[in-house]
């Protein structure tokens, strides 16, 4: 399966030319080492430097559910309110990046400190796909309530639970691979999210050919997007941004990606493909990035003469996300800033009113309909809900195992010690004559709902805002909370921690 996965993922690597896709099939082998090389290269050549987290609360965490485990970056920004919803953006990386790359590059979370918004970064395993890409051209990636469609779903409806997120603007975006995911989270849940950005990225059931050459058919492709979309379709509204220098995803798959997206809202909005959405812009526009790159910006409408959908070619730009940060591989800051065109775009777009996600049921026939209240009648108060209580943490194979005794959550703290002294019975940090007590400091917070009583396991964090964890003393700290939020007696685990892999504290004395 790995060796499968690696032979369809090398042609998402700069390759040189356009070759027919029999020639990019055959020798895929050939260059997976040469292609991998560069990449290797080309990162070395940009390594992350001045590019820092916002002031907000930026967090990793690692879902676990039906669906599979997914690991992730969060990041809140200061002015966050809890009951005041927010928009949330789901930014999705590209090949051989990880989420905290990414949010260097991209600067989604400075821009979500500006504006007001959250912002979650999930991350593809390794195991998953060798060069970390998305497999956005694998037939079990590509539907609903299945493989990673389902994992980055289930991640983007966990911050909604347990943050006030407004649930009429949740965006995706991504660069190469997460754009074309991007793509396919429109297509598979086409009720999550209110409208996607794409940079460098191909369209739904674009194939792995997209890389290097060119995507399939974009009529054939639009069909399947509708036919995926079910009883959710709608014309998705997205905003594309592709260089005219871009050999790695040529630009001719940007121009199938529209056209994808413009027969799936033709389709979509009177189930016929009748030309109601044209798809031919509405306005062309010409601009040069302040001391920069020029572009081409194209618009398009649907039947309602709205603004759909956003085109901007980058002239001379190659594969790289447009007004990258400089300091990361990927990025073009020449460009115009792609992240701030695409969060002025989702704004102008709010996705319909949900529906309820469950329905009361209708009594039987015949049953007697509960009594009307009588005004001024005693009312019995509402049972609060019971707090779980949680087990000691235990260490297993690099994950913090533990048992909770009913429905609520969990929070757990991974806080790092040093030598302290007491000071007016406190314990301050800094060393005198002896030890006297440690101070502890919370490096990663990790949220976790339970739907019911059972064992939970959380990954160990191995990094912090892109950095390696220093070795040295660690604790952590579970507490449960029920679904009121009341919190429950905390349970704790001492670690020392060696070259990044946490062992109970004494098992290396």
């Amino acid at each position: 399966m790995q060796e499968r996965n690696t032979e369809r993922t090398e042609a998402l690597r700069p390759l040189c030319g356009t070759a027919p896709p029999a020639r990019i099939v055959v020798g895929l082998r050939a260059r997976l080492g040469i292609a991998v090389a560069l990449l290797v290269a080309a990162g070395a050549a940009l390594l992350p430097g001045a590019a820092t987290a916002a002031t907000g609360t930026l967090t990793s965490g690692d879902y676990a559910g039906p669906e599979g485990t997914q690991h992730y970056q969060l990041y809140v920004p200061s002015t966050y309110q809890a009951g005041t919803p927010m928009p949330l953006v789901v930014a999705l990386h590209g090949c051989t990046q990880t989420a905290d790359q990414f949010r260097r590059l991209t600067r989604w979370d400075a821009l979500a400190e500006a504006k007001g918004f959250i912002v979650v970064f999930p991350e593809q395993d390794p195991s998953a796909n060798s060069f970390k890409c998305w497999n956005f051209f694998q037939d079990r990636s590509m539907h609903r309530s299945a493989g990673e469609p389902a994992r980055v779903a289930a991640v983007t409806t966990l911050v909604e639970r347990d943050y006030a997120v407004d649930p009429q603007r949740v965006y995706a975006a991504g660069l190469s691979a997460g754009g074309a995911m991007a793509s396919v989270m429109a297509a598979t849940y086409p009720d999550l999210f209110a409208a996607i950005g794409v940079g460098s990225g191909c369209e739904y059931a674009a194939t792995a050919t997209c890389a290097g050459y060119k995507s399939a058919d974009p009529v054939q492709a639009g069909r399947q997007a509708h036919a995926e979309m079910g009883a959710h379709a709608r014309p998705m509204p997205f905003i594309a941004f592709a260089g005219d220098a871009d050999t790695t995803v040529p630009p001719i798959n940007a121009d199938q990606l529209v056209q994808q997206w413009l027969v799936t809202g033709d389709l979509a909005d009177d189930a016929a493909l009748n030309g109601s959405v044209p798809r031919v812009p509405a306005k062309t526009t010409r601009g040069r990035a302040p001391g920069g790159r020029s572009y081409t910006l194209r618009s398009y409408v649907d039947s309602h003469r709205v603004e759909l959908a956003q085109y901007w070619v980058v002239h001379g730009m190659s594969h790289a996300w447009s007004g990258g940060d400089p300091s990361q591989p990927y990025a073009d800051p020449s460009g115009p800033d792609a992240t701030a065109a695409m969060y002025t775009f989702f704004l102008s777009h709010r996705a319909p009113p949900r529906p309820p996600a469950t329905t009361a049921a209708s009594p039987p026939p015949g049953a007697t309909p509960a009594p009307t209240p009588t005004p001024g009648a005693h009312r019995v108060a509402a049972r609060k809900p019971r707090v779980p209580t949680v087990s000691k943490p235990k260490l297993s194979r690099g994950r913090f195992v533990f048992t909770i005794s009913g429905r609520g959550s969990v929070t757990l703290l991974l806080q790092r010690g040093v030598p302290g002294h007491l000071k007016k019975g406190l314990c301050v940090a800094g060393r005198r004559k002896r030890h006297e007590c440690t101070k502890y400091s919370t490096t990663a917070k990790i949220v976790r709902r339970a739907a019911r009583a059972g064992q939970m396991a959380i990954a160990q964090p191995r990094k912090v805002h892109g950095h390696r964890l220093p070795r040295g003393r660690y604790r952590v700290v579970v507490t449960p909370a029920s679904t009121a939020g009341r919190a429950g007696k905390s349970q704790t685990l001492e670690l020392v921690l060696h070259e990044g892999l946490a062992s109970a504290d004494g098992a290396h004395r």
